[in-house]
């Protein structure tokens, strides 16, 4: 696979890495089983009320305020195949890190995004390692343009519209655990149309009204796990992501129009 081929499958990929409404294949990635076996010596601590649709965006939106950074393992599946990937986001700076493994790459690929550029290094010949560059304000370039949607989507504050502005529904569905922490499961029903409006994206032809996103709240009200379209996210720490810098200019190859 040539340089143009896998860079339009990282255009096609890394949207829906970052949430956004995707026709996946939901059959082929399952919650993994939570672990139920409790820490030692571990004293009941008295559950926190449970969120309704009323409570859920303010009460957990409050929480992310406090957030620096996060960490996570991001499993997903695109046209029947399985992309893994780790994931680090800073907010300020807004910048991300990935990881990611699968066939739609050939291999390994990384990206970072930072300062509203995109950094890939594709695992091929031509490339020797070093990084394609896209600018998502450079207009002329067609690539380019097609990944301005993942600053977007990268950005907490168009999240944070998001849930506001595109939560229909919270129901409750049990409460579990994720890493031996106590974790509530809640199922999101959300308007399709409005969060791609948010985002400034329009949807495809015959697009359902609504999506359902299951997320898993601990009781600092912050997300330890979330399933949507097929993609499923294991948060494996917050505030724990040191600073994200752009590669050196020596790491960085110009892309053609």
């Amino acid at each position: 696979m040539n340089i143009r081929s896998r860079v339009a499958a990282l255009a096609a990929t890394l949207p829906l890495v970052l949430g956004l409404v995707a026709c996946t294949d939901d059959a082929a990635i399952k919650p993994e089983a939570s672990t139920t076996k409790p820490a030692a010596n571990q004293k009941a601590a008295k559950p926190p009320a449970r969120l309704t649709t009323a409570t859920f965006a303010p009460v957990t939106l409050a929480a992310n305020a406090k957030v620096k950074s996060w960490a996570g393992v991001m499993r997903m599946s695109l046209n029947g195949q399985v992309m893994t990937a780790t994931i680090a986001q800073t907010y300020k700076p807004l910048a991300m890190r990935m990881d990611m493994s699968g066939p739609q790459f050939g291999g390994v690929a990384h990206a970072v995004l930072i300062n509203g550029v995109l950094y890939l290094q594709l695992p091929i010949p031509q490339a020797r390692g070093r990084y394609l560059k896209f600018d998502s304000q450079d207009t002329r370039n067609p690539t380019a343009a097609a990944f301005a949607q993942l600053f977007a989507a990268a950005d907490p504050t168009n999240g944070n519209e998001v849930l506001r502005k595109a939560l229909v529904k919270v129901k409750f569905v049990a409460s579990e655990t994720v890493g031996f922490r106590k974790v509530d499961r809640y199922d999101l029903t959300m308007n399709n149309a409005a969060m791609l409006r948010v985002l400034g994206m329009k949807g495809p032809a015959g697009m359902p009204k609504t999506s359902v996103q299951s997320l898993w709240i601990g009781a600092d009200r912050l997300t330890y796990k979330s399933l949507s379209a097929g993609t499923q996210i294991t948060i494996t720490g917050y505030d724990t992501v040191g600073a994200i810098r752009a590669p050196s200019p020596k790491m960085v190859i110009k892309t053609g129009r």
